[in-house]
């Protein structure tokens, strides 16, 4: 990607970039929207837009957004902006990312890219034709702990055995102790509401079948939706995607997945659970013939929690483990900060679109997986 030209600049030199978003819920409330006002050197909250009016005045009002617009295609043809971040619901990500390119726009697009792969396919024709940014969200993969984490792994000492874990409580638990997303009181077109309801079922229909059972369109919502972190995390920390899906299963209505990813000379095993006991185990345990590394991610909803990676040795004389951190960085600003780079000085995207076909094609494979289980 090229470095930008004819950016504005701050009172300290760094390129500012005037940006919107589209969506203004939990998401852009509790997470993004905190970071963007500590990062004002080098991001202008110049617009958003919202279906809840309410939502939108309420939000911009805490917030200093300059100026709302009543439909996303308002907000991108606001010539001013330079990038615009996607937070609408999953089912309109391509739809929403394919306008703001055609509207010459860079976009930070929340995870999953896509929910099917055709419409994946779509949004990738649509990157290829313009020369513009779209970074995909997986903010676990900025997190300073996973990046010392990778940088410890080495290839003359390959993995042998690995698991990756994804037991949590949901996001609302812990929002209660810190704040209060401001939610619609009535006011989003029911119109609107059919059509996001539609879409999604839609989509689910061509990924999993019409007749797929309940538990399995659950599940493949939590794979792109909380196991997309996790599995993602995991093909960059060992280069690559499973060659194939063991096993899998679903269970509790589609909250709880197990998964064997067969990496040819070892297992990867994915864990899963949604449940009401307030955790958030969410990590990486690789071991190799004489190591093993391991580092588990804190919970997003509470800002700059600790975060370690130990690296344990052995030998037949001796055992060490060596803790690296606390590292306290928050993955988002740095994904945030990344995504500035990216535009303005032409650095690597580490999160490209392309690379989550890999993501969407292992969802939909753990899911085939659990299918012929149960055939």
């Amino acid at each position: 990607m090229a470095k930008c030209e004819g950016l504005r600049h701050d009172r300290r030199g760094n390129s500012m970039l005037k940006l919107g978003l589209i969506g203004l819920g939990e998401v852009a409330q509790m997470i993004h929207l905190p970071i963007l006002h500590r990062l004002s050197g080098l991001f202008d909250l110049s617009a958003a837009y919202d279906p809840s009016a309410s939502v939108a005045a309420a939000v911009a009002r805490r917030w200093g957004i300059g100026q709302l617009h009543g439909s996303v295609e308002a907000l991108l043809a606001d010539a001013a902006l330079d990038a615009v971040m996607v937070l609408s619901p999953d089912q309109f990500h391509g739809h929403h990312t394919r306008l703001a390119l055609t509207a010459g726009k860079h976009v930070l697009l929340e995870k999953p890219s896509c929910l099917t792969r055709s419409d994946l396919d779509l949004t990738m024709r649509a990157a290829d034709q313009v020369n513009r940014v779209v970074m995909v969200g997986y903010m676990r993969r900025y997190a300073a702990g996973f990046l010392a984490a990778k940088a410890a792994m080495r290839a003359d000492d390959p993995p042998i055995y690995v698991r990756v874990r994804d037991v949590i409580c949901e996001g609302p638990w812990y929002i209660r102790q810190v704040d209060q997303v401001i939610s619609a009181n009535g006011d989003i077109d029911p119109a609107l509401l059919a059509e996001s309801s539609a879409l999604r079922a839609r989509m689910l229909d061509e990924v999993l079948g019409a007749d797929a059972e309940p538990d399995l369109r659950t599940a493949y919502q939590v794979l792109t939706g909380l196991s997309s972190h996790g599995l993602s995390a995991m093909r960059d920390i060992l280069g690559g995607r499973p060659k194939r899906v063991t096993s899998a299963s679903v269970k509790r209505g589609g909250t709880q997945i197990s998964a064997l990813l067969d990496y040819g000379d070892f297992t990867a095993i994915y864990e899963c659970l949604i449940g009401d006991v307030v955790r958030f185990e969410a990590g990486i345990e690789i071991t190799t013939a004489k190591r093993r590394i391991a580092l588990e991610f804190p919970t997003p909803y509470l800002r700059n929690l600790p975060m370690w990676v130990d690296v344990q040795s052995s030998d037949d004389d001796q055992n060490q483990l060596t803790r690296l951190g606390p590292f306290h960085h928050d993955p988002f600003e740095a994904e945030l900060r990344a995504f500035h780079a990216c535009i303005t000085t032409g650095a690597a995207n580490r999160t490209p679109l392309r690379d989550s076909v890999d993501d969407l094609d292992l969802f939909a494979e753990i899911i085939g997986a659990v299918a012929r289980g149960r055939a």
